[in-house]
């Protein structure tokens, strides 16, 4: 079980939206691509594709996703943010992708 001091310890992988930035954990990342995973359009498909090659790539994203791609992501971090809190990664993603 993980404590909310090594919780908050977690590496962390910026994602920038536009000219915002959100740190997620990788257990963030986990829950959102498979929340995408489960939505299974071709939009929300393409988008995870992009999260998962970025993730790879190191501790940044910059995503651009298209007007479809965004309403895939909005959808699947409802999903993947069940117990919103404040300071989550997941949370506050949500709060950005819902005012683009």
């Amino acid at each position: 079980m993980m404590t909310s001091a090594s919780a908050s310890a977690a590496p962390r992988v910026e994602v920038t939206i536009a000219r915002n930035t959100v740190p997620l954990t990788q257990d963030e990342i986990s829950r959102l691509l498979v929340a995408l995973e489960g939505i299974g359009s071709s939009a929300a498909t393409s988008i995870a594709e992009e999260i998962s090659a970025l993730r790879l790539a190191g501790v940044r994203m910059q995503l651009l996703p298209s007007e479809r791609e965004l309403v895939a992501l909005r959808g699947a971090l409802l999903v993947a943010d069940h117990r919103p809190r404040p300071a989550s990664g997941l949370t506050r993603l949500r709060l950005l992708c819902a005012t683009r």
